[in-house]
């Protein structure tokens, strides 16, 4: 198995980072949120989380405009965080996850 080079972004993030439909996503994720992260109020190293990838077994991927519930901002620290933990209610695998409006 391969490892990933830290510092290197995925082919997934590489594709958000050119998408322009994403990057207006991000600003309004981020706005709504008062640019900080919502775990811990860090205002440094933002990142926008996907608290699910599909709805009704549809992904969400290039719709996430409509979907903006199933995002939120967090800080790299948090971000990292909340994948680690699989029972996190923010973690995309978790059946019980809940939206960031009941956050």
């Amino acid at each position: 198995m391969r490892k990933k080079i830290k510092g290197r972004p995925s082919n997934y993030r590489k594709g958000l980072q050119n998408d322009d439909k994403w990057q207006e996503v991000r600003r309004k994720i981020k706005i709504r949120d008062k640019h900080k992260c919502r775990i811990c109020g860090n205002k440094l190293e933002l990142e926008v989380h996907h608290i699910t990838y599909c709805i009704d077994g549809e992904s969400t991927r290039g719709i996430e405009i409509f979907n903006l519930e199933w995002l939120i901002t967090l800080c790299h620290s948090c971000h990292h965080f909340v994948h680690q933990n699989k029972n996190h209610k923010l973690n995309p695998n978790n059946p019980n996850k809940i939206s960031a409006n009941y956050f």
